[in-house]
């Protein structure tokens, strides 16, 4: 019974210290973005106080009306919005059919094809950038939106497609054989069965091809010569100047630059968390 006794208080004890280390965490984690909230309510004198004083004043809205007209959010969040949503589309469309090919079909040279296109992974994009600007060029595409999603396309197909050859490589082949057997095609079996199965990993690669398109701003600042053309990121240059920056601004626009992004994962988050802790177990 003692070490029994023993045995349990132990366990208490690393439970508590667990509980511990991860409130710790959690609140130095969110200290930073608590502060960017408050600071973007702040008046110019509070926000000269520092960013660790309590505000003396409120202002709730005028700062996010001041920052959306001076950082022109409005043309820059377009901007985002329509190369995130070909960024997605296409990443979804091209992982989905290449991570289905490579979990359910055998073809020579497959093996080798998958792990040289993990191998892709490894290379910085700074060492690409050269080559990528003629090949942009050479296709028309330079100094367009399009071009810069299609480059976010292809520089994240190979996390893509490994996360979606996972994903389908969990589906029994059974399923799969029961449909050909009743006289589907593989058409029929992809868009049939597979597809409506498929919506998980697409919730989670949707909220990770959707964050790295929307941070994005070295491709557009290299690629994209014409500044009504830039991203949302390059909005918050606005609220900086060679010597000052106006820190309640500037914090009012990153609120208003992460909000979308937010919203995405509100949106696919049942999805998104079902997923990760799926891998968790299989792993």
């Amino acid at each position: 019974m003692g070490k029994a006794k023993s045995y349990t208080k132990k366990q208490m004890l690393g439970k508590a210290l667990m509980y511990i280390v991860l409130i710790l965490g959690a609140i130095y984690t969110l200290i930073p973005f608590a502060t960017i909230i408050i600071t973007s309510f702040r008046t110019t004198k509070d926000s000269a106080r520092g960013p660790f004083t309590w505000p003396h004043e409120w202002q709730i809205v005028e700062n996010y009306i001041s920052a959306w007209e001076m950082g022109h959010f409005d043309r820059y969040l377009l901007n985002s919005i329509f190369m995130m949503v070909i960024t997605v589309i296409g990443t979804l469309f091209v992982a989905t059919l290449a991570g289905y090919s490579f979990a359910k079909f055998r073809y020579p040279g497959k093996n080798v094809l998958y792990y040289t296109l993990l191998l892709s992974m490894m290379i910085p994009f700074q060492t690409i950038m050269l080559p990528l600007y003629f090949i942009l060029r050479a296709s028309k595409l330079l100094n367009t939106l399009t071009g810069v999603a299609i480059l976010g396309i292809a520089t994240g197909l190979g996390f893509a497609i490994m996360m979606m050859r996972s994903f389908f490589i969990s589906l029994p082949d059974s399923l799969l054989e029961a449909a050909r057997l009743d006289g589907c095609s593989e058409l029929g079996v992809l868009l049939r069965i597979v597809m409506p199965n498929t919506f998980p990993a697409w919730a989670s690669l949707i909220v990770f091809v959707a964050m790295a398109s929307w941070n994005n701003l070295l491709a557009p600042m290299i690629y994209i010569f014409n500044e009504e053309k830039y991203p949302i990121p390059y909005a918050l240059y606005a609220f900086q100047s060679a010597h000052t920056t106006s820190y309640e601004l500037l914090s009012a626009g990153m609120m208003i630059s992460i909000l979308p992004i937010i919203l995405i994962y509100i949106l696919f988050q049942k999805n998104f968390q079902a997923n990760l802790m799926a891998g968790a177990v299989k792993g």
